[in-house]
């Protein structure tokens, strides 16, 4: 079996041009015969089903997910689910889908919604964060790939939007319980964290007064352990070039400069509920009031080591300065035309044991209350809502190492993978393994602090009155919402109470094994514990970290019209609509101005305030074409937009007056930000076969007029810039040069995605029970994402060229079987680099196949009851990344390499 990421992302497209095949292959025996014979089906096909009948009858281009039943979505996680659509792919975060781009655009170009209204995140930016919604208290979820003009809070990309259950839907009361057990088969990597963790949720469903009032409940617990093994090179160069070559390495030869091994555990802990009330005393009146929270807490330890290998380091010690870091007996090999050292002995090291404690909170709340109003051909509808997220955050990271240097051998692939490490001496012995600084950071210790709110507040009023004839219906409406997003990040010094120290015995641990990485055992102690016991700690800012605080707020009213319209021409119905919003924003960011701030000086105290407000019409048309066959051509046109990101939003700068030239200079983020704004078209044909069985082939066209990216602006507007020195007054203009992000020409994203679903009885009855689903998705770009004339590999964060879903399930008897496996080529990925810095880098293809096995009890006194067992990332695929081009280093040099392991799952389910 070939398990490259590479070799079964291929297998897979070829997979979907074979079903391809088959689909065209039985077209003339269905000619023949339409009479399909139908049957009763439940479990992964009913929801297949039912996703189904949602794309066929909606007017929009959508992709849905449904639940198999209540409180059994396909997937064990929303992200998982999301990443199997046709055009969408999922970054993985630390192992697990979390957040998801749509045809190739980044999660900041996407609209998330709940129940319709706009969500916050608990994230830096507007990426919806899916880890915070459980899969299991989910009713489904439609992504909307067009706009619509109803839909407010959509994106550039498109719009998810996640359902909760609506209790008047159901029949009679349905009650589900559900229980798992979880295993990581890394193990036990650290002390502090059990391989082993469990899930439950409850689901209750009811109706009262005559089914008038009707109480939907969800409940679901996560407790997840998580395991990783890393590697990563910190950057790779010659030297030779900046004039200082090293000692010991081959002339002209790129070199490693430094890297990191470690192992990490997390112990995660979710708790989340959804509540629906839903009341309908009589035909006129229909309210409905949906609240939901969400409280993740997250505990993270890390054990290992890294070390500086570049020529310009060096160390002292007692008054006695060793050599550079140099290398001995080092060998090189070829790889994309660079001679790289891949193996020898580096001299002169001294590696940090570094010991890391992280905790994370997110509480999210939402909450809203719509009520309709229907008076025959005329409803109104009356919507307001609330949602929060908090997140707070402490970076611990202890240092320790031993005072003398040593060397180590090493030998480091040319790919992405773990490395051959033999120190020359141990890191585990805590006689020579003393608490100090290192690698010369600064400091012994350092605690990060970041926390963030994010508010969402709105109102929304609409009416659609419903006519006779070629106009279906006009909806008219208007949404008025605020939001604010405020962001502080405090930084803490650790300095030893004595130098030196020695970690006492009742606060160390086992030492860590990094075999994995050759490098071996590594000391490991109780960090809180030994930061108690042998630190002070003091505020200790720099301009970089006073820069990261800022507050954004937002406020949006969007008003809508839009005609739909159906009609019949020529056999052909025909049905679609014509609208569009019409949008004012006004933004204002608010933050410091730290020019001159002093690292561990006073905070900045002059403080910046900036903003801007404009127009946006967004017009769209669409067009449904049904042919009576089960074929549907789709078109719509239309211009969308995605406001800019948080973070280059906000006010905070470095900013001054230059008194020799009497000029404004300076550089931060830019609250005069217009938006991403994008002429849209999509074109769609899918034809249904049978219910089950359905083929789509989609292509898309977005024109980006405008695109954000960082430029040095020679005229910005330095109006609401203050001078922390008091030179305000002495610019002879309020404008100067800034260095920015900015406005500037786009280009174009376009795709072609397709998709098919095939039921084995379409085939013959000997494969009832089988089927499958599957799709295939390329998207390509003219957009430089740093700027026209940049580097020309530096693609856009978050397109992947290639993504690809194959599922292949058998149900029938109760039993069910179901593999599936994503594929995505390789993307620019965007990550959190070091102190909570956005960073680039480029992540390789990777492949992930899941496993689930399953009995369903159909009879008798377990009726109700089914047996579930899953493995998800099946073949441990890992996850690689090399230097991405926009870093001005060479680039597809290797850089990280991580194992997860395989998530395993054990668990049952029961409804009454």
């Amino acid at each position: 079996m070939i398990h490259s990421p590479k070799a079964r992302g291929l297998r897979t497209s070829v997979s979907l041009l074979a079903l391809a095949s088959a689909w065209f292959a039985v077209q003339p025996a269905l000619a023949q015969d339409q009479s399909v014979e139908t049957v009763t089906v439940s479990g992964y096909r009913q929801s297949l089903l039912t996703s189904e009948a949602l794309k066929r009858d909606s007017v929009n281009l959508v992709e849905a997910i449904s639940a198999m039943d209540i409180g059994k979505l396909p997937d064990s996680s929303i992200a998982d689910s999301l990443a199997r659509l046709p055009g969408l792919a999922a970054q993985r975060v630390d192992g697990r889908s979390q957040v998801i781009a749509i045809r190739g655009l980044s999660p900041d170009f996407a609209g998330t919604t709940f129940n319709g209204r706009d969500q916050v995140s608990t994230g830096d930016n507007r990426g919806v964060e899916f880890d915070q919604y459980p899969a299991e208290i989910l009713s489904g979820v439609v992504v909307y790939k067009t706009s619509d003009p109803v839909i407010v809070g959509a994106g550039l990309s498109g719009t998810v939007d996640l359902k909760s259950a609506r209790p008047l839907d159901y029949s009679g009361r349905q009650l589900a319980f559900g229980a798992r057990g979880e295993y990581s088969s890394l193990g036990n990597l650290t002390h502090e964290v059990s391989p082993f963790g469990q899930r439950y949720n409850l689901t209750y469903i009811d109706q009262f007064l005559d089914k008038k009032l009707g109480i939907a409940f969800g409940f679901a617990h996560l407790d997840s352990p998580f395991q990783e093994k890393h590697y990563k090179a910190w950057w790779w160069a010659n030297t030779d070039l900046w004039g200082t070559p090293q000692a010991g390495k081959p002339a002209d030869a790129d070199a490693l400069e430094g890297a990191e091994l470690w192992v990490r555990s997390k112990d995660q802990v979710r708790d989340s509920f959804v509540t629906t009330l839903e009341f309908q005393p009589n035909e006129v009146w229909h309210s409905t009031l949906d609240v939901y929270y969400s409280n993740f807490n997250q505990k993270e330890y890390m054990h290992g080591g890294m070390w500086t290998a570049d020529p310009f380091t060096s160390y002292s010690f007692g008054g006695v300065t060793s050599p550079a870091i140099g290398m001995s007996n080092a060998a090189t090999s070829q790889y994309l035309g660079n001679k790289l050292v891949t193996s020898g002995t580096w001299q002169n090291l001294r590696p940090v044991v570094r010991n890391d404690y992280n905790t994370r909170v997110d509480v999210l709340h939402s909450i809203g209350w719509r009520n309709e109003f229907n008076f025959g051909k005329f409803t109104t509808t009356a919507d307001v809502s609330y949602s929060d997220a908090k997140r707070g955050e402490t970076h611990t990271e202890l240092y320790a190492g031993r005072t003398a240097v040593s060397s180590m051998d090493f030998v480091v692939p040319t790919r992405p993978m773990f490395p051959s490490l033999k120190p020359s001496v141990s890191f585990a012995d805590p006689a020579s393994v003393v608490l100090f600084d290192a690698q010369k950071w600064g400091h012994d210790g350092r605690i990060d602090k970041p926390t963030q709110k994010d508010v969402i507040e709105a109102v929304r009023l609409d009416g659609k009155y419903q006519f006779d004839g070629f106009i279906d219906s006009v909806e008219l409406g208007a949404n008025y919402q605020t939001r604010q997003k405020s962001r502080s990040y405090l930084v803490y010094f650790a300095t030893q109470k004595s130098p030196l120290s020695q970690v006492s015995s009742d606060l160390l641990y086992s030492p860590t094994d990094l075999s994995f990485g050759g490098f071996g055992p590594i000391l490991t102690f109780n960090t809180p514990g030994v930061l108690n016991k042998y630190y002070n700690t003091a505020l200790n800012m720099s301009d970089g970290d006073w820069r990261k605080d800022f507050k954004v707020k937002e406020k949006v009213f969007t008003s809508f019209a839009k005609i739909n319209y159906k009609t019949s021409l020529y056999g052909v119905d025909l049905k679609g609509s014509v609208g569009g919003q019409l949008i004012h924003t006004d933004q204002e960011s608010s933050a410091f101005n730290v020019s001159g701030v002093v690292q561990g000086g006073p905070a900045p105290t002059v403080a910046t305030k900036a903003g801007k407000s404009y127009w946006d019409f967004l017009p769209s048309i669409n067009v449904n074409a049904d042919f009576g066959d089960g074929s549907i051509l789709r078109l719509v046109v239309a211009k969308t937009m995605a406001r800019p990101r948080m973070d280059q939003l906000r006010a905070a700068a470095s900013a001054s007056v230059d008194l020799t030239k009497l000029q404004w200079n300076g550089d931060g983020g830019n609250p005069r930000l217009s938006p991403w704004r994008a002429d849209a078209i999509d074109l769609s044909f899918e034809h249904y076969i049978s219910e089950g069985s359905y083929f789509a082939i989609a292509g898309f066209y977005k024109n980006l007029t405008s695109y954000v990216y960082n430029q040095n602006i020679s005229n910005f507007n330095f109006t609401g810039y203050i001078d922390p020195n008091g030179n305000t007054d002495k610019a002879t203009s309020v404008l100067g040069n800034y260095s920015t992000p900015a406005n500037g020409r786009g280009g174009y994203v376009r795709g072609v995605e397709v998709s098919t679903q095939l039921d084995g009885n379409l085939l013959s009855s000997a494969l009832d029970g089988f089927g499958l689903s599957s799709s295939f998705s390329w998207t390509d770009t003219s957009i430089k994402p740093d700027g026209p004339g940049t580097a020309l590999n530096a693609t856009l964060p978050g397109l992947s060229k290639a993504v690809a879903d194959l599922t292949v399930y058998y149900e029938k008897d109760g039993f069910s079987i179901r593999v599936a496996e994503k594929y995505r080529s390789d993307f620019r990925g965007e990550i959190s680099g070091l102190f909570a810095d956005r960073v680039y880098t480029r992540i390789l293809a990777e492949a992930q196949t899941d496993l689930q096995l399953g009995y369903d009890f159909q009879s008798g006194s377990l009726d109700g009851m089914s047996i579930q067992f899953q493995v998800n990332n099946l073949f441990n695929s890992p996850y690689r990344t090399v230097q991405d081009p926009s870093t001005g280093a060479p680039s597809r040099f290797p850089l990280e390499y991580d194992l997860y392991g395989r998530q395993i799952l054990l668990g049952v389910n029961y409804k009454l």
